[in-house]
């Protein structure tokens, strides 16, 4: 889904080695590397369901134009921690990526979105 050197030329450095989750309710691919996560959902989403998560979703969203079907971020902090949280819509599949910066977010799912069809 999305190689070492892709994730060091959005993070800006060498993040280490990537791992690959796989959890049943979770994904059909979750990657992470550092502080950034991308995962793409198994069950199949429309409009009102991708609608349901963002509504769900702790803070304000914030529309994301020029990425896939649909695309909200979020601002989000926990603990002494502050990230970016990228929810997408590209056909039945919802993309959701946590990044360090809204950009590091856009930027990998430029680099993500591509590779589904």
């Amino acid at each position: 889904m999305l190689s070492a050197s892709q994730a060091a030329e959005v993070l800006h450095r060498s993040p280490g080695p990537a791992k690959e989750i796989l959890q049943e309710q979770v994904s059909e691919c979750a990657y992470q590397e550092a502080e950034l996560y991308v995962s793409v959902a198994r069950a199949s989403y429309g409009r009102q369901s991708f609608r349901d998560v963002v509504d769900r979703t702790k803070g304000q969203p914030v529309t994301e134009s020029g990425l896939a079907d649909a695309a909200y971020s979020f601002h989000v902090q926990e603990e002494s921690r502050d990230f970016v949280l990228l929810d997408v819509l590209k056909g039945s599949r919802l993309v959701q990526i946590t990044a360090p910066t809204a950009e590091d977010a856009r930027q990998t799912a430029h680099l993500v979105l591509p590779q589904l069809h």
